[in-house]
């Protein structure tokens, strides 16, 4: 099995891969308009463009035809030369889920995304957290010595997607300026990641009892800090 079929396999089929999207959801749905027009750039497997086609007009850009081979279906999809797949289109709403990280120049992309946003436009984005791999490192990983060359900000990858490069928020909002700020930020995956008993994971009460522990350190500024991922909603300067 090829990395990215594992990746599709975590995203669909375990425990911690459907908790990772019922927060994100909690947290992005309620700012999704019905009718919205969501441009989901880096759409992967489509599972997001999927979930929120259900009351959005949802157009999803995908240049990796692995991940295009498993990706699901019912909102428009497209690859190639992102600009001229999506020719003049306008969204509401930018889609930018774990997509920055693996970009050679994410500022300059976001330049050329933020020209598509309609007036009151934003951006949705997951980043990784730097602190949040230390932590995983060090308690899920057993691996201190992996916790500490990330705390010193060693070169990161992915399993799946190679090199990534890690940015905080402040770097963030000056690739955003003028234009757009950081509106919002949660906390994404704050404890649930830690643990390795994946046998508990599979449990009814634990998800529930997960899922209410989650979604009130997402907010919590001490507990988002740690998370493995922050959820950023920006909104028009």
């Amino acid at each position: 099995m090829s990395t990215i079929e594992q990746y599709h396999q975590y995203v669909y089929e375990t425990p911690w891969g459907a908790m990772f999207y019922r927060l994100l959801w909690n947290q992005l749905d309620p700012l999704i308009e019905p009718g919205a027009r969501v441009l989901d750039f880096g759409s992967g497997f489509g599972h997001t463009a999927k979930h929120l086609a259900a009351k959005a007009q949802v157009t999803a850009y995908e240049p990796d035809a692995r991940m295009l081979a498993l990706a699901a279906t019912g909102f428009t999809q497209t690859t190639g030369d992102w600009a001229t797949a999506l020719g003049a289109q306008r969204f509401d709403w930018i889609v930018l889920h774990n997509v920055l990280e693996y970009v050679a120049d994410p500022a300059g992309l976001l330049r050329q995304l933020t020209a598509r946003l309609t007036p009151n436009g934003r951006f949705s984005i997951v980043r990784h957290n730097r602190l949040g791999h230390v932590f995983a490192a060090a308690v899920l990983q057993d691996d201190p010595a992996q916790a500490l060359a990330a705390y010193e900000q060693a070169p990161l990858a992915s399993q799946s997607f190679g090199a990534m490069n890690l940015y905080d928020n402040a770097q963030l909002a000056g690739w955003l300026a003028p234009r757009q700020r950081i509106a919002m930020t949660w906390g994404l995956r704050t404890v649930f990641g830690l643990s390795a008993n994946s046998a508990i994971k599979a449990t009814p009460a634990w998800q529930t009892q997960m899922l209410a522990l989650e979604r009130r350190l997402a907010l919590d500024p001490v507990a988002r800090e740690t998370a493995f991922f922050q959820y950023v909603v920006t909104a028009a300067q």
